[in-house]
């Protein structure tokens, strides 16, 4: 049996802001250098697992994006795919 999905609405996914970041409860990390200096932030789940955003200089008209650390290839650009994320991971910690 075959099921069709007529006139779904594609739901409109904001593009992620610095603020999003930090009511996701990321920790916020300072680098300073001699030009300056920028900020970014980690989540840490555990052992082996964090997830790092671009840094301030990185972010343009403050559209963030947060990555797996370390794994160049999964990258989040809205709120709602990292919470889903962040969520499910949290709900299976032992």
């Amino acid at each position: 049996m075959r099921y069709y999905v007529k006139n779904v609405k594609k739901l409109k996914r904001n593009k992620m802001k610095e603020q999003d970041i930090i009511d996701l409860g990321f920790k916020k990390e300072i680098e300073h250098y001699s030009i300056g200096e920028f900020h970014y932030y980690v989540y840490y789940f555990g052992r082996g697992l964090s997830l790092i955003s671009s840094a301030n200089d990185e972010a343009t008209d403050d559209k963030w994006y947060v990555d797996v650390f370390e794994e160049d290839n999964i990258r989040f650009t809205t709120r709602e795919d990292l919470e889903q994320l962040i969520n499910l991971l949290n709900k299976n910690k032992k």
